[in-house]
């Protein structure tokens, strides 16, 4: 039985969209490659979840936004991610109503459970620079659309090393959309 039970982790990313051309370019150098399946489920105004399905896994997730300083396309959010069976998967899909009992929330006048959509990924893992984290590049398709984003965990201390890296491979964040989440990309789709 899987333990139901949320782990949290700063996750601090710079996040920007890059094209088609650039994305086929890293991917030729890309490894652990895989596909991840996110659906979306609006909660409250303030909370959005996803179920992930990856490798066929499964994981309830959500973030909160972190206070402190704002850098162009830099992300510093903290993630609940919790581990579920394929049943519980099937349960949620289902009946998005019991997203409430696995977040232990009570139903409220301002709560309640609304499937948004769903996005598919094609990850891949690029070393960029040595002695530097792995970014991550995706291809993203949702409600008709394809798009292609860059998304680079760091430490905020190695940002604008990450920015000079990112500039020899063409990739000038201040040119670029950045910092735009998968789930407000989705939700845009829309209109």
């Amino acid at each position: 039985m899987i333990k139901r039970t949320f782990t949290a982790d700063i996750e601090t990313e710079i996040k920007v969209m890059i094209t088609k051309d650039e994305y086929q370019i890293l991917f030729s150098k890309g490894h652990n490659i895989h596909t991840q399946i996110n659906h979306y489920y609006k909660i409250t105004d303030d909370l959005t979840v996803r179920i992930r399905k990856m490798n066929n896994e499964f994981f309830l997730q959500y973030k909160v936004s972190n206070d402190g300083v704002q850098l162009k396309g830099l992300k510093d959010k903290t993630e609940y991610s919790m581990k579920l069976s394929e049943s519980d998967y099937l349960i949620i899909k289902n009946n998005p109503e019991a997203l409430l009992t696995y977040l232990k929330k009570e139903k409220t006048s301002d709560s309640s459970v609304v499937y948004k959509g769903t996005l598919e990924t094609l990850r891949a893992n690029v070393t960029l620079d040595v002695s530097m984290p792995d970014a991550e590049i995706d291809m993203n398709t949702y409600n008709g659309f394809t798009d292609y984003e860059l998304e680079w965990e760091i430490d905020k201390k190695q940002y604008y090393k990450a920015l000079r890296i990112l500039k020899k491979y063409g990739i000038d964040i201040n040119d670029r959309v950045a910092g735009i989440s998968k789930y407000k990309r989705l939700i845009q789709s829309y209109i």
